[in-house]
């Protein structure tokens, strides 16, 4: 058996499983974003190649996956037409492209093969981002003024809007494991981890975070999330009364916003239909001021890749959503959509490209989209007798 088989074997019998879990545990351990970067790259990518025919295999025959193929295809075409293309650009941008790709369908193929495992695994990485984030409140907290100052959380994830972003995904995925909860531990227990992660994604100030919480909190617990809606923006804004510079200066900063957006629409009516290239220039200027790039991911799609780029990506999002909303309708499965949901609102506020280097949005996006699509790809295998049986791997408290 040669060293290319036995590697095969080892990654296929669980083995792939640690590389994965190494990298997303990555996230909230590791200290720089350069190594997580390295631990993608240098371990997760070549070990997803030697899987070639079982992701391949995977993604065949699902649409949904055709169509964040040619999204991405699409958008790395563009490269050609971009202005100023450099060999060193062009194959920086690709292996990007490629890595997200990867992680979708490394993420995707590994829910499908080992349910009951990658449900553990969302229960670990639940545990690890309350730690990470009671860590990140108490250490901030111990050097910087409370409660006024923005909390930067530590590690990889320092940026607020991003880190935040993430921080409450996970609230929303605590949230669902306390709805489903049975017993009264569980729920106490759900209700802490819940807690922790809001916490942190209120001291963060994001206002991307804040927003996308709501928005998934409607999906997930419907009228229910109302007061908890309420309570997460009177505490938000209590934090910016507690010092009136901090609220001026956020009050104000929001207010650019509009105007980046139309000085990127107006950029891109100079090519509607195909957009700049996936090479152009992100810095919006703006209110006399230089912008690092669009605050809004469709805006920066039309930027790119024109009209035809953001039909392809709100063509991804609605097939997306469309799996998600039959979900929910016939199994009952609330909490696709609303990770969905959540990771389109995200991408609504802030960011710019969403094929990128290993980052934030790869767990607040991509990793939704590729759960949607793995799970309506057991929806249709299922057996004729199972009815309306769903299967559970997730739904577990984390006990």
């Amino acid at each position: 058996m040669t060293i290319i088989n036995r590697l095969r074997n080892y990654l296929l019998d669980g083995g792939m499983l640690y590389l994965y879990g190494a990298f997303i545990a990555g996230y909230f351990l590791l200290p720089m974003a350069a190594g997580h970067r390295r631990l993608y790259y240098f371990l997760v990518l070549p070990a997803s190649c030697l899987l070639a025919p079982e992701l391949l295999a995977f993604l065949r025959g699902n649409r949904l996956a055709h169509l964040v193929l040619l999204y991405a295809g699409y958008m790395l075409a563009s490269l050609a037409w971009s202005s100023g293309l450099t060999a060193a650009g062009a194959l920086e941008v690709l292996l990007h492209g490629v890595s997200v790709l990867s992680f979708v369908a490394l993420s995707g193929y590994l829910w499908v093969r080992y349910p009951v495992r990658i449900g553990r695994l969302q229960r670990w990485t639940l545990w690890l981002a309350a730690a990470a984030a009671t860590v990140s409140i108490v250490i901030w907290y111990a050097g910087h003024p409370f409660p006024a100052s923005r909390l930067e959380p530590l590690g990889v994830m320092h940026d607020p809007n991003e880190g935040g972003s993430v921080y409450g995904l996970c609230f929303i995925y605590a949230l669902y494991c306390l709805l489903g909860a049975q017993e009264r531990r569980e729920r106490v227990l759900c209700a802490a981890l819940a807690a922790v992660l809001l916490a942190l994604v209120l001291f963060t100030q994001s206002r991307t975070a804040l927003m996308a919480v709501c928005a998934g909190l409607l999906v997930l617990a419907g009228w229910r999330a109302l007061g908890l809606i309420a309570l997460a923006g009177v505490a938000s804004w209590a934090l910016l009364a507690s010092n009136a510079m901090l609220w001026k200066e956020r009050v104000l900063t929001f207010s650019y916003r509009p105007g980046i957006w139309q000085r990127v629409i107006e950029d891109a009516t100079e090519h509607p239909w195909f957009g700049r290239g996936y090479l152009a220039d992100t810095a919006v200027p703006a209110y006399g001021k230089v912008f690092n790039h669009a605050h809004d991911s469709y805006l920066a799609t039309v930027r790119d890749g024109g009209l035809v780029g953001l039909a392809l990506l709100l063509a991804m999002l609605g097939l997306a959503a469309l799996w998600a909303w039959r979900l929910r309708r016939d199994y009952g499965q609330k909490l696709y959509l609303a990770l969905l949901v959540y990771g389109a609102t995200c991408i609504s506020m802030d960011f710019d490209r969403l094929l990128v280097q290993p980052k934030e949005i790869w767990l607040f996006f991509w990793l939704p989209v590729a759960l949607v699509m793995a799970s309506w790809s057991k929806y249709q295998q299922r057996p004729a007798h199972a009815g309306g049986q769903f299967p559970q791997g997730d739904r577990q408290a984390p006990g």
